[in-house]
């Protein structure tokens, strides 16, 4: 594919030769103009004087010949660029299929019972932690507090400064961990009854629990828990990758792998990807595909073959480049034997390389469909077999059966691009544009001779128009099959790269970000029930002191008693105390003061009852035992 860069008006795409069109047509377009000069000072000149009505009774009768040719030629432009657009769909969708099944197993492969201690924290586990009115909104490093001063960093820039932004950001964020939760702020002021006890939390709490971002915790001892500290050991020794901000997810430091499970499913798709698109630019009975091994982070293939190295075009171009232009113009260069030089030449590379015998066994299978179908099998064979054992967690069935149909409908796209790439574009179409393109290199100047009496005015339109014609029916043919016509085809290799790359992102493990320490926050969820109970026995004491403030009882005095405890009164009680806290809090002080309420009322019965019995100075004597009553119930 030739990758070009639209400059001021397009100026700039006129100096390329090699793949175009137009220069392809203006050679036949210069052929024309010969034969329009010809006819002009030859055919004219045999001692006739020079008259239109001599030649043609009428020049229009050319003229419709040239409008059905037109419309002929761009019938099957049309077509071809259809043709082209859909190849491209399908390739890109049986890639989108394949790709998303093998990340979906890559997903289901994470979940099963081996990652139980490397897995992040489940936030169904801690689901109280919500009380505490958390939020899960991320913060770019070094973002400034004014939108318009924001400015976005590429994750390289990040990555490049990742070191000494978490140490600023840790020194800043635990350095004002004592004032991250301050319970009176959250229960309301208690009025200087008593003071509140202080926080139990931990002093590292991170400052995002009160501005609403949560960071990645450290993995050190002194800023995480025990349990998050094991969970990223644990992570980091099943993905070293993660540990490496500078490098791909295929890094292996200190020789640690990733998984071997992944490391074989990447392999596989990689291999049914390209075995697919070698099947696709190469239908030559008994010519090889090249394989080769691919290199994480290498440098994307090139799109268009005259951007190659020197020393890799020189097996499949002429080493003059004029040569090869004309090797071009002629087609010389889609014949099979040149077409096998330069797949030879630009192999599709694989994860992990391919092995002496899978090369055996693809070459055993006969036709192209067949090796496709072949990768394709090993890579469902695989899946199948790990899901019996267990590797893919407790997946469903139907979910499963969800993953083989992705595969499936890719398949089914491959075919459609494998139908393009097949069937060519009817003959018979074809032949009847090729005829009349070849009859337009005669007719239109014969027709320019009739209409012009200037040379170089009939040599000008005579060329234009034949340039036109012909280029049109150039890039019919160039885009009808856009799978090896070179240097117009798609970028089969560049693809597959593309691909390889988006498979090594299954070695990077979880979200970084989801290693969260639930024991931080856990304490600040112990100070905040710990304020609760603080501020609810502030309540009973308040009640209780007003209580014991009460005159000494007389029998007016247990008559106000008696007053104050029918339901009416006791309602008004049990909300006296008007505290700024939750819904849960009210509604224990609530029960609190309703049972109080009950138990002076139980008191006042017991002293109705002892009045007809004892005298004036018995009721002394009760009051003080209803004091001691009183005291007890303080001090329980």
């Amino acid at each position: 594919m030739i990758d070009y860069f639209k400059g001021i008006y397009g100026i700039n795409l006129l100096f390329r030769v090699h793949g175009s069109a137009l220069y392809k047509g203006s050679l036949v377009g210069l052929l024309s103009v010969l034969i329009f000069l010809a006819i002009s000072l030859q055919w004219n000149n045999h001692g006739r004087e020079r008259d239109l009505e001599d030649d043609l009774e009428h020049p229009y009768g050319v003229g419709v010949l040239v409008s059905g040719v037109t419309f002929l030629i761009i019938f099957r432009a049309n077509y071809g660029y259809q043709r082209y657009w859909e190849a491209c769909g399908a390739l890109q969708n049986f890639m989108s299929k394949w790709m998303d099944a093998t990340m979906s197993v890559s997903v289901f492969h994470l979940q099963n019972k081996h990652y139980d201690g490397a897995r992040p924290p489940s936030f169904f586990d801690h689901d109280e932690l919500n009380k505490l009115n958390l939020t899960r909104a991320r913060k770019r490093r070094g973002e400034k507090n004014n939108a318009s001063e924001r400015r976005l960093k590429s994750v390289v820039d990040c990555e490049k400064n990742i070191y000494d932004c978490e140490k600023k950001r840790v020194t800043e964020s635990f350095g004002r961990a004592s004032e991250a939760f301050n319970v009176n702020s959250i229960q309301g002021n208690t009025n200087g009854r008593r003071p509140t006890p202080p926080s139990p939390h931990r002093k590292n709490t991170p400052n995002g629990v009160t501005d609403g971002y949560w960071g990645i915790i450290p993995p050190t001892p002194d800023k995480a828990s025990s349990a998050i500290l094991q969970r990223t050991t644990l992570n980091s020794k099943y993905f070293p990758s993660s540990q490496c901000p500078n490098e791909n997810f295929a890094c292996r430091p200190n020789n640690k792998t990733p998984p071997l499970f992944l490391q074989e499913l990447a392999h596989l798709s990689s291999l049914a990807c390209a075995v697919a698109l070698s099947t696709l630019r190469n239908d030559i009975e008994g010519s090889e595909s090249v394989l080769d091994i691919y290199i994480p982070g290498s440098p994307w293939p090139v799109s268009d073959p005259d951007k190659l190295p020197k020393h890799i075009r020189r097996e499949f171009q002429h080493r003059f480049h004029i040569c090869s232009i004309i090797r071009h113009w002629l087609g010389n260069d889609r014949l099979p034997h040149h077409r096998s030089k330069y797949n030879a030449a630009r192999p599709l590379l694989i994860l992990g390389g391919v092995s002496d015998s899978e090369i055996q066994f693809l070459q055993k299978a006969r036709g192209p469909h067949a090796k496709a179908q072949l990768a394709l099998g090993w890579l469902t064979e695989f899946l199948i077999r790990e899901h019996l054992q267990g590797s893919l967690g407790e997946v469903h069935a139907a979910v499963l059966s969800s993953l083989m149909r992705s595969l499936s409908d890719g398949m089914l796209f491959y075919n459609q691009a494998r139908q393009i790439m097949y069937i060519p574009f009817p003959f018979p179409h074809a032949q009847l544009s090729a005829f009349f393109t070849v009859l337009m290199v005669v007719a239109v100047p014969f027709l320019m001779d009739q209409y012009t009496n200037v040379l170089w005015i009939g040599s000008l339109i005579s060329f234009l128009t034949v340039t036109c014609l012909v280029g049109l029916h150039e890039v019919a043919r160039e885009l009808e099959n856009p799978f090896r016509n070179v240097p117009n085809e798609i970028p089969l290799c560049t693809l597959q790269a593309v691909y390889n790359e988006a498979l090594v992102t299954m070695f990077s493990g979880y979200n970084p970000d989801s290693f969260w320490d639930p024991d931080m926050y856990q304490g600040a969820l112990e100070a905040m029930a710990l304020g609760k109970v603080y501020q609810k026995n502030d309540v009973e004491e308040s009640a209780i002191e007003q209580i014991l403030e009460m005159p000494t009882l007389t029998e007016s005095t247990v008559q106000l008693a008696t007053k104050e405890s029918s339901p009416e009164k006791r309602k008004r009680v049990s909300f006296a105390a008007e505290v700024e806290t939750n819904s849960d809090v009210t509604k224990e002080l609530r029960e609190v003061l309703a049972k109080q309420a009950l138990e002076i009322e139980e008191l006042v019965q017991l002293l109705d009852k002892e009045e007809s019995n004892q005298d004036s100075s018995g009721i002394d004597s009760l009051s003080s035992s209803f004091s001691e009553q009183i005291d007890e119930k303080k001090s329980t």
